[in-house]
């Protein structure tokens, strides 16, 4: 049988390796499945500041994870000096528990702020252009990947595990095209930003709009979308995709047009964790249920307030310790389990999407 390696940001050929090659590039047999093998267990994460202790990374490895979405703020290189950022990197590169996540599965990458370089930053930033060159570095983005030759950080890869087990996942950029954040005149306890309701200003760009069309129309039994930050939450007011309210609408329109049926939204940035549905009967709705699954951080917690409201989440609370996700798929089921663990491997929260019906359609269409 032939055997495919999984690609990701992080998994080209050694000749293709940056800096971290020797350093990063452990195990490559351990990151092979056969091409027609599911992934049916996904690990997720976000917020690891590379100056604290990382145990976490153990409990991750024993969940035996095909794939590790990182979701923003992998590391804390808050600097306009990339030679900063560069061994900002290389501190989580020589954490020993992420070495060995490295030597278990492929990991797909996008990054938040603090990664990118400025907090809250957005098209702003002068040293985007450096800290994208330095993020291929580390996670290895494939020289002849698409990712390489175009401004941003945006990706996506299909992993078809055989008939009504094709898996979509895609990678968004929320940081290198993203227009300028409108601040409260006074800063409230839920956060210190206003609604930007300029039509104008942009969440994504028009380029990664049109290349995010064109990938929604592909064919896929399940979607799972990466985006730093949360895309669901309207009630507070820190950063999320209700900054922009325009966008996070024309988002869901765009699910709905492609008909994409049920979408699992992944982010992080918050440094808590929760479990939201957009409901089908939502005015938004795209005609079907939208999730998303929030996990932050591996290192940093206590974020949010406790009591916070948000009218998608599903649950009383959110997860104020450190966690990490786990999304459990069931193809034959039809089932994806949303699940968040805390530092220990414990699961604290879950929830089960059904994302095909048994007679083998979309579950909610």
């Amino acid at each position: 049988m032939e055997i495919n390696r999984l690609e990701s940001r992080g998994s080209g050929p050694a000749a293709k390796r940056g800096l971290w090659g020797g350093l990063c590039g452990i195990l490559a047999l351990a990151t092979q499945l056969t091409a027609a093998e599911p992934i049916t267990r996904i690990a997720l994460g976000s917020c690891a500041d590379q100056d604290k202790p990382q145990p976490i990374w153990e409990a991750i490895v024993a969940q035996q994870p095909q794939l590790f979405l990182f979701l923003g703020d992998n590391v804390y290189a808050d600097t306009a000096e990339m030679e900063v950022m560069r061994r900002t990197y290389a501190k989580l590169g020589a954490v020993p528990g992420y070495r060995k996540l490295k030597a278990t599965c492929p990991i797909l990458a996008i990054w938040d702020d603090h990664d990118y370089g400025v907090n809250d930053g957005g098209a702003e930033y002068v040293m985007r252009e450096g800290a994208e060159k330095i993020f291929d570095e580390f996670f290895e983005t494939p020289a002849d990947s698409a990712a390489r030759s175009r401004p941003g950080i945006y990706d996506s890869r299909v992993y078809d595990g055989g008939p009504g087990k094709r898996l979509q996942i895609l990678m968004l950029d929320t940081r290198y095209f993203r227009g300028p954040l409108v601040s409260l005149p006074r800063r409230s306890e839920q956060g210190p930003y206003d609604r930007n309701t300029n039509p104008a200003v942009t969440m994504l760009g028009e380029a990664q709009w049109i290349w995010l069309a064109g990938e929604l129309a592909k064919p896929a039994d399940l979607r799972l979308i990466m985006t730093s930050v949360q895309f669901l939450p309207q009630d507070h007011r820190w950063e999320c995709w209700e900054n922009f309210p325009h966008e996070r609408e024309r988002l869901l329109k765009l699910l709905a047009e492609e008909k994409t049926g049920p979408v699992i939204f992944l982010s992080g940035d918050r440094h808590m964790g929760e479990i939201m549905e957009l409901k089908k009967g939502d005015p938004l709705s795209p005609g079907f249920p939208v999730y998303e699954l929030t996990s932050s951080g591996l290192t940093n917690a206590g974020g949010g307030k406790v009591g916070e409201s948000n009218r998608h989440r599903i649950g009383p609370e959110n997860v104020r310790e450190r966690n990490f996700g786990m999304v459990r798929i069931e193809w034959d089921r039809g089932e994806a389990t949303l699940e968040l663990r805390e530092v220990g491997g414990e699961r604290v929260q879950s929830h089960v999407v059904r994302f095909r019906a048994t007679d083998g359609t979309a579950a909610a269409q």
